[in-house]
């Protein structure tokens, strides 16, 4: 805050605070730009910039969610935390959030395998004292034991993140190294029907999905999942919330 403040008192308010009329039709509600406001605030400023939108609490949601998720303070875990939020509070796809956030679906992928780390892990991460490349190495273990042990030795041997990856490679039998596809790899040969089908499912199930052809008439559909409350949704679309022993 101290930054923004001085940041403010050199250059004043750069990029406008949003505001919507408020619902009781007094004044205003504040959209996005808190930060902003209350160093205005400290500063005494009598007023400052701002846009007014009108807006349904739904696209509020939104726009809180995407204004916290482009903080440049924020940890590796909290990101991947903002983007299940938004993903799970407007049933969103990886895509479609990328989208709304500015970035790439690799990406927010890639956030959101961290929430697979077990708690011990995230918190390390979370506090800093994991590095995002080394909770990255740690997940291909697959195993939360495994996953634990190795992010202590991290913290108390000073473990880069190459050494945390060769271990890895040790644990798993070279399993962890990702196949780096062939320049000759050609692109999607499928039949027209099956990416539209693969579409669809994506859609319905909001996640990733992949069908893949087998034979004529034969296959696999596979879905994504990447915490236990993704797991639970996925699990209650399929099974018509008929199991509930499955956890």
């Amino acid at each position: 805050m101290a930054d923004l403040e001085a940041s403010l008192r050199t250059n004043g308010l750069i990029q406008p605070i949003t505001v919507r009329p408020a619902p009781s039709g007094a004044g205003y509600e504040l959209i996005a730009g808190e930060r902003r406001f209350r160093a205005a605030q400290r500063l005494n400023w009598p007023e400052i910039p701002a846009i007014v939108r009108e807006i349904g609490d739904k696209e509020l949601l939104t726009l809180a969610l995407v204004e916290n998720l482009q903080r440049t303070d924020l940890n590796p875990i909290e990101e991947a935390e903002g983007y299940q939020h938004l993903m799970s509070s407007f049933s969103l796809t990886q895509q479609e959030t990328a989208e709304i956030v500015g970035k790439d679906r690799s990406t927010v992928a890639n956030m959101l395998r961290l929430l697979a780390l077990p708690a011990s892990v995230r918190r390390q991460v979370r506090e800093g004292a994991l590095s995002l490349g080394h909770a990255r190495a740690l997940l291909s273990l697959g195993d939360d034991i495994r996953m634990a042990d190795l992010a202590r030795l991290v913290i108390t041997d000073g473990l880069s993140v190459r050494e945390v990856e060769r271990r890895v490679r040790e644990a798993t039998g070279g399993r962890s190294s990702p196949r780096k596809p062939s320049a000759t790899t050609p692109g999607d040969a499928r039949p027209a029907e099956a990416r539209h089908i693969e579409e669809q499912l994506r859609r319905r199930y909001q996640t990733d999905v992949k069908l893949s052809l087998t034979g004529k008439a034969q296959g696999q559909i596979s879905l994504s999942f990447y915490n236990n409350e993704d797991l639970s949704r996925l699990l209650e679309l399929l099974l018509g919330g008929t199991e509930r022993g499955i956890a």
